[in-house]
């Protein structure tokens, strides 16, 4: 006999499959009325060709829409998978009763009246949440439009036309789940999944839709418009792992302290700072969009391109004007315009003698009239080339026929039918964007069908390139394993400061910071502390004549600077003992009767790159880090980025390149370039830090001076929580 298939292990079905695809139905509140929910429900369900059964429930009904009636859901038959609930919110507490008692799984609750509206509110959505968890019954909502999905045909949301496809989207709102869809059903070629309006979350969180959708082989990209989180840091837990597998593209609401207040006032939720919500998510390799209507060309681009493998792209197009906004965009938005090898400049050239541009960008119309047979060995020759990672094209491609005549048709279908099996044989994505894009040309048409996606605008084509390469990278920094932590352990001398301190009902000094920091490898500089003018002659004669900065010790005096409690500069013991002086006086000014513990004297940093260095906790996703430029930089553009913790050696570098002016660290007007790793190490080690010290309410480093012999914490403030135990 032959021998048998080893068998493939199945892959169990997540607790929320029968859920988001249910083989029953019950419509709680049907309706013969055709404008009420309970109608409109079930009206949808048949317009798509719902696959399972559909029960309305309706206590004075025997039939509605053709289907028998049931009074109360304990009559409903057989075994029951959701109930979708058209009634209002005061009557949620008795339906969810019902669903306990006859093991119904899962609930929409379409109703408002819930956390949304104020404290009533949400007393009465805490009491439903109770009851379901009691009964084991999952709640999607409340204060959600519905549910779609397509798999069975389940539209339990009213939409009509919802085109299929791959594509899962989780949003906040209702009315952008809308746009979406209108934007798949216009462009025409990537539907949707499983879409939800998950309300106020107040059972069932993002994360976990995330997970069921991460799971499903038939979603080839997730969606998310996010206005607030309810569990954020179990959230970048699932989408590490799920970007692992398939692109999560998110839109995160509040960017502006109007646009919170609205997502506040529109869900109930709480929308954290944009800045950490973006770094955090991020790091966990979601992929975040700044503009609503990219959500969906990006989603349909990563599903169908190649993991990109670097972000060097080159350009081809039969005209200059195309290509130099290209070529703009393209380094806006981090990519790099990579010179083309000699011999591929060679290959180009044979094809288009008469061409004017063939390094890159490439210029594929030859100075006559374009020809659209000249694309495929072009872009061969591109994808061939070890120095490319991914190809644009721009302008005419898709509209050769209509512009040059029918004759023009044959070789522009074969170029469209050929750049999808480039693109899968070299593994490097390839994008058009085309001025014929709304026309939807039959070359489009084939283009798109070879798994080639094109776009009207270049900005978008090239939003697209850059996420493929941003979550390429994500991808393989997340893939690292894990390495052992740069300290294992509290230190027991840092143990004992920090209780000290609590027990003075007081944040550190900056003494104790900085002893701190240098118990866990941090390299500070070397201080004396005066207690007394009296101390100047000593230090002094410590330092010699090296340049010396004074700021003042108090528990008191948390700004040092505002308080004018600072001299830099100083040499000398008639220095030292003026600059006491002066700054005990001005401590005095400032805030009559602070206690002096006195002055911390260390040698004047050398020049160099200024970084603030940051450790922070959010509302939504707890320890964070800031990382920035310094000095003056802060002040005037505020190039600072965020992670949360802890944070891996793979995601300090990333933080320390992430910087919008990245390269002031490669050395500019004559600055030594930053040590980028001796950076990213301090920045696990603070992170380290947090962690073995929860009581840290904050590490504030503020300036970090990089310079050519390493780098300099030039001052260091560390505030403490007053209510969390001192063992870590």
């Amino acid at each position: 006999m032959p021998a048998s298939k080893p068998q493939q292990p199945v892959q169990p079905e997540h607790y929320l499959d029968r859920i988001l695809n249910p083989r029953s139905i019950l419509i709680v509140g049907a309706s013969k009325d055709p404008v009420k929910r309970g109608n409109r429900a079930i009206q949808s369900l048949v317009s798509d060709h719902y696959a399972g059964t559909i029960i309305p429930i309706n206590p004075r009904e025997k039939e509605i829409l053709g289907f028998p009636c049931y009074p109360s859901i304990a009559e409903a038959p057989g075994e029951l998978d959701l109930a979708v609930v058209c009634t209002a919110a005061h009557t949620v507490k008795a339906v969810i009763e019902e669903c306990g008692r006859r093991k119904v799984k899962g609930a929409i609750l379409l109703a408002a009246g819930f956390s949304e509206i104020g404290e009533q509110g949400r007393i009465l959505e805490d009491e439903v949440v109770a009851l379901a968890r009691q009964h084991g019954v999952r709640l999607i909502g409340p204060n959600t439009n519905g549910m779609f999905s397509a798999r069975l045909g389940c539209n339990a949301w009213g939409l009509p036309d919802i085109p299929r496809g791959p594509l899962g989207l989780l949003s906040n709102s209702a009315n952008c789940v809308t746009s979406i869809v209108m934007q798949a059903r216009t462009h025409g070629f990537m539907g949707i999944s499983t879409m939800l309006s998950v309300g106020n979350q107040a059972d069932i969180e993002f994360h976990e839709y995330l997970e069921c959708l991460g799971e499903d082989p038939g979603v080839s990209a997730v969606m998310l418009y996010l206005e607030g989180f309810k569990d954020a840091a179990a959230f970048r837990e699932v989408a590490r792992r799920t970007t692992q597998k398939k692109p999560v593209v998110m839109y995160v609401a509040g960017r502006t302290s109007e646009g919170k207040r609205a997502a506040k006032s529109h869900s109930g939720s709480l929308a954290g700072a944009y800045a950490i919500n973006r770094g955090a998510l991020r790091q966990s390799g979601v992929t975040v969009v700044e503009r609503l209507y990219h959500l969906y060309p990006v989603a349909e681009a990563l599903s169908l391109f190649p993991p990109m493998r670097g972000r060097r792209v080159a350009v081809v197009s039969e005209g200059g004007g195309p290509l130099t906004v290209a070529a703009d965009a393209l380094v806006e938005q981090g990519l790099v315009l990579a010179q083309l090898s000699q011999e591929t400049q060679a290959r180009i050239h044979a094809v288009v003698p008469n061409a004017t541009a063939i390094d890159n960008p490439v210029d594929a119309g030859g100075g006559t009239d374009p020809r659209a047979e000249y694309y495929g060995p072009i872009v061969r020759a591109i994808l061939e080339d070890p120095a490319i990672d991914a190809v644009l094209i721009v302008g005419l491609l898709g509209g050769y026929a209509d512009r040059f005549g029918e004759q023009a048709a044959p070789a522009e279908h074969a170029v469209c039918a050929e750049l999808g099996a480039m693109m899968r044989e070299h593994g490097k994505p390839v994008i058009v964007q085309s001025h014929y894009s709304d026309l939807k040309t039959q070359s489009l048409r084939i283009l798109r069908e070879a798994g080639v996606p094109f776009q009207r605008h270049v900005e978008v084509a090239v939003q697209c390139l850059a996420c493929a390469a941003d979550a390429s990278a994500a991808r393989a920094r997340n893939a690292q394993p894990a390495v052992p932590a740069v300290v294992q352990g509290p230190a027991p001398a840092a143990m004992r400061t920090i209780e000290a301190a609590l027990a003075a009902g007081r944040d550190l000094l900056e003494t104790e910071a900085r002893d701190l920091l240098q118990c866990y490898g941090i390299a500070m500089p070397e201080y004396r502390l005066l207690r007394s003018a009296g101390d100047a002659a000593a230090a002094a004669a410590h330092f010699g004549d090296r340049r010396l900065a004074m700021k003042v010790v108090s528990a008191d005096i948390l700004h040092k600077s505002e308080a004018q409690g600072v001299l830099l500069g100083l040499q000398g013991a008639d220095a030292l003992r003026e600059g006491w002086a002066r700054i005990a006086a001005n401590a005095a000014a400032y805030r009559p009767g602070s206690r002096i513990e006195g002055m911390l004297v260390t040698p004047m940093a050398p020049h160099g790159t200024e970084f603030i260095i940051g450790v922070t906790d959010d509302p939504q996703h707890g320890p964070v880090m800031l990382f920035g430029l310094g000095g003056v930089f802060v002040e005037v553009i505020g190039d600072v980025v965020f992670r949360a913790l802890p944070l891996a050696p793979a995601d300090a570098l990333d933080m320390v390149g992430s910087l919008r002016h990245a390269s002031v660290l490669d050395g500019v007007r004559g600055a030594p370039p930053v040590d980028r790793a001796a950076l990213a190490d301090l920045l696990v080690r603070l992170s380290r830090i947090r962690e073995l010290h929860p009581q840290i309410a904050e590490i504030d480093l503020n300036p970090v001076i990089a310079h050519a012999g390493g780098q300099a914490v030039v001052d260091a403030r560390i505030v403490l929580h007053r209510n969390v135990p001192t063992q870590a």
